[in-house]
């Protein structure tokens, strides 16, 4: 599972990565106090707003620069973009338009509308969709 840039207009920015913090490839990442972090549920929340797609090798914690707070590219959408996510919970057709939680930073929560940081803007299937960051430092129009 993973989330893949689907279409849109997106640009790379260099922020730093959080220390000590397991970041896989192809993941939602946030920014939390000013450092990369993957999304997970609380993502989209006042204090720590969706930043893009973290599409570097997954920092693992064996890595070298696993502790080190180390510039890092991140895909951020800069215009209308849209990303393919697998779902929890069950999608449907009419999922169309609604806002969602994250589960993980791979993850879309069907079941979770709180912080609503993704978009889905179409039904693939149960399982999958297309949706656009809703709640992201930077501007995306669907």
């Amino acid at each position: 599972m993973s989330v893949k840039i689907e279409k849109g207009l997106w640009t790379t920015i260099w922020a730093p990565k959080k220390v000590s913090t397991v970041i896989y490839q192809n993941s939602l990442v946030s920014l939390d106090d000013g450092y990369v972090t993957p999304a997970d549920s609380t993502t989209g929340a006042a204090d720590e707003p969706a930043m893009g797609v973290w599409l570097q090798k997954t920092i693992a914690s064996t890595d070298a620069d696993y502790a080190v707070a180390t510039l890092s590219p991140v895909m951020v959408p800069i215009g209308p973009a849209q990303i393919r996510c697998t779902v929890t919970g069950t999608l449907a057709a009419v999922s169309a338009g609604m806002s969602y939680d994250m589960s993980d930073s791979v993850t879309v929560n069907a079941g979770a509308t709180t912080y609503g940081v993704v978009t889905c803007t179409k039904y693939i299937s149960a399982t999958e969709g297309l949706f656009m960051i809703s709640k992201s430092l930077y501007a995306n129009v669907a």
